[in-house]
């Protein structure tokens, strides 16, 4: 099992990702997993924040919205080895995570502090 955790502004967020296969090697008529991950997020601000994951290379796909004091679960198609989330704080500004390296299956657990729109810069 593979487990990692960033911290970005001062442990405001973190991300973590836990391998749901075993490494090492398989058949080779084993069919590969498919490129999805699960982003389980539990905002503790009180600002709904709208998630984006983001490529090495710019690219922005919509995950969704998660309501202030909330939690939901993204499952989405990511193609990449390479992620980084973008969360937008309804009136209270943007940061995003460290990139992280993930594998298809990937499980990441995101929590949102409850003082984050307070360490964005730009934001009041």
């Amino acid at each position: 099992m593979r487990m990692t955790a960033l911290a970005q502004l001062g442990a405001t967020l973190m991300l973590c990702a836990c391998g749901l296969g075993g490494g090492g090697g398989g058949a080779e008529d084993e069919p590969l997993p498919e490129p999805i991950l699960t982003l389980h997020v539990q905002n503790q601000n009180f600002y709904d924040a709208t998630l984006y994951a983001l490529s090495r290379g710019g690219d922005r796909q919509r995950l969704g919205v998660v309501g202030g004091n909330n939690q939901a679960t993204f499952t989405f198609r990511w193609l990449q080895d390479e992620l980084r989330v973008i969360i937008q704080l309804l009136a209270g500004g943007s940061t995003a995570t460290e990139s992280m390296l993930v594998s298809p299956g990937d499980s990441l657990n995101l929590i949102i502090q409850p003082d984050l729109h307070l360490k964005i810069p730009g934001s009041w």
